[in-house]
Parts: structure tokens; sequence; C-alpha cells
């Protein structure tokens, strides 16, 4: 029997919102559902492997990594509570396979769901339940697109100064309120997210600080732009 932990953990994040506790343990044990914890540094899944599971995250935070043509890897998104890692691929039916490594950032909760169940879950006559599922879904997915979306902003810009600019005020827009903003990343995470190196990003800051366009103290920058 599928422990009531898991369904508490299941109905605190954004996918099985509003969905009745009742309602949720026969939707987990539909889907397949398990509860994994990962240690910091513990790879959750891997570049080239088939995507069987999404990754509902329920605490702690997940990296997502991309090599280069160099073998660097490359931080590309960082995946926080209450997201879901692999939402595009369960609709992107033709893409079966892990674009880029997933590791755990620090000791990080997920509830794994599996993917196939999930679309039959999704493609069938809907219940109540299942259509508040999907709607919840949806949310989740176009979260995602947004998240890729901003990524792309700052990695379109010339000049590190520019991705940080952007960077930082799409933060200050987001928590709605002007001048101060909390990255969530430390300086080495920082400029592997922007692609540059962390001494080009140091100067980078450097300069901007002395024309008066911003500080910080560890990752709170208060900005002036």
């Amino acid at each position: 029997m599928r422990k009531k932990s898991t369904a508490n953990l299941a109905r605190a994040t954004e996918i099985f919102d509003g969905i009745a506790f009742e309602d949720v343990e026969p939707m987990l044990c539909r889907l397949n559902a398990a509860k994994k914890v990962y240690s910091k540094g513990d790879a959750v899944e891997l570049a080239g492997f088939e995507a069987k599971k999404l990754h509902v995250i329920v605490s702690g935070r997940l990296h997502v990594y991309e090599k280069t043509f160099g073998g660097h890897q490359v931080l590309v998104r960082e995946i926080c509570r209450g997201e879901v890692l692999g939402m595009w691929l369960l609709f992107v039916t033709e893409i079966t396979c892990w674009p880029g490594t997933v590791v755990a950032a620090e000791q990080t909760t997920v509830i794994a769901l599996d993917m196939a169940a999930t679309r039959r879950m999704l493609w069938e006559a809907a219940t109540p339940q299942v259509a508040r599922f999907a709607v919840n879904v949806s949310k989740s997915l176009v979260r995602a697109f947004y998240t890729t979306w901003r990524k792309l902003a700052v990695m379109s810009t010339p000049t590190i100064e520019t991705k940080v600019q952007i960077y930082l005020s799409t933060l200050r827009n987001e928590a709605g309120r002007a001048g101060v903003v909390k990255v969530p990343f430390n300086r080495k995470l920082m400029a592997e997210y922007f692609g540059v190196t962390r001494p080009a990003l140091s100067k980078a800051l450097g300069r901007m600080r002395d024309r008066g366009l911003l500080s910080w103290r560890r990752k709170e920058f208060t900005i002036n732009f």
C-alpha cells in the first residue's frame, strides 16, 4: 500500500493542487509514483538516456547541465521546489532521451511519475480530477517555457554586462519590487548560467559597480538601472 506521506507531499505541489487527498492516492498508483531522495551531487538523469520519468520537485533544487563541444559542462537551468523536470518531454514524444544531465544541487526530494502512464491519464476521457491535473500540468509547462525564454534572452546578448543587466532586471520585475533582488546562484554557478568564466563575470560586475549601476552583498544585489 502506498504511504500516505507521499500523497501529502504530492498535494503540496502545483501539479496536484486542488485535488482531494482521497483522489491523489489512486492517481499516484496509476502514475506508478515513487518518492526519491537525492544527496547533493547525485545524478538524477543522464544525457542520452531514455526519458521514462517526470520528477516533481518536493524540496531542494536540481541543476540541468549540457556539454559544449569542448566537453565543458554548462548550467542551462535550475529547477526548484514545486517545478517538474521533464514536462516538455511529456508532449514532445519524438524526443525520447534526456538532452542534458540533471544533478541534485542540494539534498532534494522528488516524486517520480511514469512518463507513459502520465500521457495515458492526460489523453483519456477526463474525470474532474484528471481535468484539474491537466490544468496544473499546463501551468507547469508554461512556466518551463517562460524559464527557457528568460535564459534565451540572457544568452542572446553580446556582452557580460548586458547579460547581467537583463537577468537582474527580469528578477526585479518578477519580484514586483525595485532596487534589491536576490539571485539563486553563487558566483560560480552564475558564471556557468551566463556561459562565461568566473573571472570574466567578476570583472564585469566590478565595472558595473564602478559605474554606479549595482552593488552587492553575497547573493543580494542592489541595482540602479
